[in-house]
């Protein structure tokens, strides 16, 4: 029993190795420069992000992350599940007390480049990259962005007067 085990033990340790070598992740690396206004309860920031392709494919646009337009209206997949839940709450809430970013002026190596709102998702574009991005090759995103926080009674993102719970707060390539 013992050597039927290690015969398949030693076939199979090929294939994890095998399967383990197709494995990439993306490298970002980020500066972010923001600030907080405690009085409009907003940030204001600009963001540099080096962007290098670790993957095996050719991108010729990058999705992205624009979370705080989750808080923007009862359309978006928060505000969805909110209202299936029950929770009424941000169903009616006044446009002051709702979230999201806007300002956001992409640029791709000094250059600026498309972003297309995701037609479903509010809080999803896409940055259409002017010469695709090569396996090994690394961009650097630039973008200004100001995003107004929602009441904390919402969810995780938000202010209770000048108490701030700040999470998925400034554009973020979506995992490739």
């Amino acid at each position: 029993m013992s050597r039927k085990f290690l015969v398949t033990f030693l076939l199979a340790v090929p294939i994890f190795v095998l399967k383990g070598q197709n494995y990439f992740q993306q490298e970002l690396k980020y500066n972010i420069d923001v600030q907080l206004d405690d009085v409009k309860n907003d940030l204001n920031g600009f963001e540099t992000i080096d962007y290098k392709n670790n993957s095996p494919n050719i991108l010729p646009y990058l999705y992205f992350h624009l979370w705080p337009n989750g808080y923007k209206n009862n359309n978006t997949a928060l505000g969805k599940q909110l209202l299936e839940e029950g929770n009424l709450k941000f169903y009616f809430a006044d446009d002051k007390d709702r979230g999201f970013i806007d300002l956001l002026d992409f640029e791709v190596n000094g250059s600026k480049v498309t972003m297309v709102p995701d037609s479903e998702n509010i809080d999803i574009c896409r940055l259409y990259l002017k010469e695709p991005l090569a396996p090994g090759k690394t961009i650097r995103i630039t973008t200004p962005f100001h995003v107004h926080i929602p009441l904390g009674i919402f969810s995780r993102m938000g202010h209770m007067g000048e108490s701030y719970q700040i999470s998925q707060w400034y554009p973020k390539p979506a995992v490739y």
